[in-house]
C-alpha cells in the first residue's frame, strides 16, 4: 500500500545519517480493526469508517480488547546501535525480525557516539540523568571514539588473518550499527510504544520508538488518536 502523502517515509531518530526507520510496508487502516471486532456477530461491512466506528474503537482500547488491533501489519527497516536492538528485540509477541548477518557479510565501519554523555541515575540502576556539569565530555568521547576504533581495527585484523566472519565478529562493540526488518500488528506496536517510550526507557529506544509512532500513525489516525488520548496525550 502507498503511505498517505503527508506520512513521512524515513526518519533518522539519532540525528546522525545512519541511524534511520523507514517504512517498507503495512496492511490494514481502522476500518480493518472495526471489521475484526463486528465480524463475530457478522457486523462487519465494507462502508467507509463513521463516527459508530469511532466509538467503537475507542470502547475496544478502553476495555483492553486486543484482538481486533491484529489483523493488519507494518514493516519496518530499522539501522540502530546493536545496543538499542537488543532493547528492541526483547519484544517477540506479534513482532518478527530479521537482522543483517555477520556470518555472511563484513560488517561495515558504522558507529554510534552519543552527542553527549549522561550519568548513571543515582536512584535507579537502569537508568540515566543528564550531566550536571561534573562528567568531563571531552574526556568520555575520546575513550568511546578509541574503544570503537581500537574494536573495529581487530575485526579487520582478524578477517585479514583469515579468521571467520562469524568468529571475528565476537570482537565488535555494542555501539556499532546493524539493520533488520521489523513487522509489528498495531497491537504489539502500541505495547511497544506504551514500554519503550515512557520516562524510564533509555533515551536512545526513546527516539526510536517515537520515529515508529510517528510513520505509524498516519495508516491508524483514529486508533493512535483514541490510544494518546487515554494516555493523557
Amino acid at each position: 500500500m502507498t503511505a498517505p502523502e503527508t506520512a513521512p517515509q524515513i526518519l533518522y531518530p539519532l540525528g546522525d545519517p545512519i541511524g534511520s526507520v523507514a517504512l517498507v510496508q503495512w496492511a490494514g487502516d481502522d476500518k480493518m480493526i472495526v471489521n475484526a471486532a463486528r465480524v463475530s456477530f457478522g457486523g462487519d461491512t465494507k462502508a467507509p469508517l463513521n463516527d459508530r466506528d469511532e466509538r467503537l474503537i475507542r470502547y475496544l482500547l478502553r476495555h483492553g480488547h486486543g484482538s481486533p488491533f491484529e489483523h493488519n501489519l507494518i514493516t519496518f527497516k530499522i539501522v540502530c546501535p546493536i545496543f538499542v536492538d537488543r532493547q528492541l528485540v526483547r519484544h517477540r509477541v506479534g513482532v518478527s525480525k530479521n537482522e543483517i548477518s555477520g556470518r555472511y557479510v563484513e560488517l561495515a565501519e558504522r558507529n554510534f557516539t552519543p552527542a553527549s554523555f549522561r550519568k548513571q541515575a543515582p536512584s535507579n540502576r537502569q537508568a540515566s540523568v543528564e550531566d550536571d556539569g561534573t562528567l568531563d565530555q571531552a574526556a568520555a568521547a575520546r575513550v568511546w571514539e578509541e574503544a570503537w576504533q581500537h574494536a573495529y581495527r581487530a575485526y579487520q585484523d582478524l578477517l585479514a588473518l583469515g579468521v571467520t566472519r562469524e568468529q571475528a565478529r565476537g570482537v565488535l562493540p555494542l555501539s556499532l550499527y546493524t539493520e533488520s526488518y521489523y513487522t509489528f500488528n498495531l497491537r504489539s506496536l502500541l505495547h511497544f510504544l506504551e514500554l519503550r517510550d515512557h520516562a524510564g526507557a533509555q533515551w536512545e529506544t526513546r527516539r526510536y520508538a517515537r520515529a515508529l509512532a510517528e510513520l505509524a500513525e498516519p495508516l491508524f489516525p483514529v486508533t493512535f488518536r483514541e490510544w494518546r488520548a487515554l494516555r493523557g496525550g
